[in-house]
């Protein structure tokens, strides 16, 4: 067994239809594709307000919600 937590995989990753929404919540993560992504649905639509989270984490100056608002506000 390659990978013994392929499974999981099954229940934590799907595909739905996009729908409008309230909010676009980002979870917390230093990962500026999370944002840019958030962006290009926000532009499109989909939700009014985009909503980053996260906490302090060693690998970043700041928080993880101000470095995804950072990265929001040049997107």
């Amino acid at each position: 067994m390659p990978f013994p937590f392929n499974c999981i995989t099954d229940f934590m990753f799907f595909e739905t239809e996009l729908e409008q929404s309230d909010v676009i919540l980002i979870p917390g993560g230093s990962h500026p594709q999370l944002m840019k992504q958030a962006a290009l649905l926000y532009h499109e639509g989909i939700a009014p307000l985009i909503l980053p989270s996260g906490g302090a984490a060693s690998h970043v100056e700041t928080t993880e919600w101000e470095f995804l608002r950072n990265v929001g506000d040049s997107a």
